[in-house]
């Protein structure tokens, strides 16, 4: 193991230790969500008024008398709660596997000869239409801003997203392996580390990049621990953070790998809460 894998596992087991000491806030996302649960009430309508000038004056407290008096619910499949440890790991990975993977090739799942006489917005199409029934994730994106996306890859080859639970925030963990992203829950990045199983793996194609100025990507996702809306909020997240375009978002990854000490997971949640998706606009083809 090398020195900054070694950096990135003492960050990771410090973000591990803050969170049991202090639970992650859900702030705005909680608050929603304990409204939502609120509405269901047949009394709601008698005490709104009350309950709303609590929630402005005194939100935690608000926030943690509504998790005491709610009935605690076991995690369901789909992204409904925090993720388990996994049984098993998969299976042991060849030595240096996360920093020089074969490249997977588009012939291997499309038969390229079919998209010569297409233009890209038809290529764009039948790409999307081939992972449309699959627990699959699936984009097109222009040449420059992939080359962006990888040369930040290969300098910065993990980090961490947060992931909107019902109950707050639970952490996934990325490493990039050449044209590959693997995202795996902390927990279980914790317990395996390379070998952990993942909740989505996504392959980018440079195939047509030359030829069309496109990359095709797509992602298969474990359904059990990730669904679809969550599934994509990691590829969106993947691309505000390593696309270059957010500077402050880049310089959060900068520092989870050359100032461990000052990077703080909280930083995390409250740009994932001041969220702007603008950014990604600017990269459709």
């Amino acid at each position: 193991m090398n020195i900054t894998r070694l950096r990135i596992g003492s960050i990771v087991r410090r973000v591990s230790i803050t969170m049991s000491e202090r639970p992650v806030s859900t702030s705005s996302y909680a608050m929603v969500k304990a409204i939502e649960e609120l509405e269901k009430n047949p009394y709601f309508e008698k005490y709104a008024g009350k309950i709303a000038k609590y929630q402005k004056t005194n939100p935690e407290e608000f926030l943690n008398k509504f998790e005491k008096g709610k009935e605690i619910k076991e995690s369901q499949p789909g992204g409904h709660g925090f993720s388990e440890v996994a049984k098993k790991a998969k299976e042991p990975l060849p030595k240096a596997a996360y920093t020089f993977a074969p490249q997977k090739k588009l012939e291997s799942i499309l038969k390229t000869d079919l998209l010569k006489d297409k233009s890209n917005e038809e290529v764009q199409f039948i790409w999307t239409e081939h992972f449309k029934n699959r627990n699959a994730v699936s984009g097109v994106i222009p040449s420059a801003t992939y080359d962006q996306l990888h040369e930040n890859t290969l300098k910065y080859p993990m980090f961490l997203f947060a992931l909107p639970r019902d109950q707050g925030y639970e952490f996934i963990v990325v490493q990039f392996a050449g044209h590959e992203a693997h995202f795996t829950p902390l927990i279980n990045y914790q317990a395996y580390q390379e070998n952990a199983p993942e909740c989505l793996t996504l392959v980018h194609y440079p195939d047509l990049k030359e030829e069309r100025g496109i990359v095709l990507m797509h992602g298969e996702y474990n359904k059990d621990i990730v669904n679809a809306f969550e599934a994509q909020c990691l590829v969106n997240q993947l691309q505000m953070y390593y696309g270059g375009l957010d500077s402050a978002k880049l310089e959060l990854v900068k520092t989870f790998h050359t100032s461990p000490d000052k990077f703080k997971h909280g930083d995390l949640i409250n740009q994932l809460e001041h969220l702007d998706l603008s950014s990604l606009s600017k990269k459709k083809t």
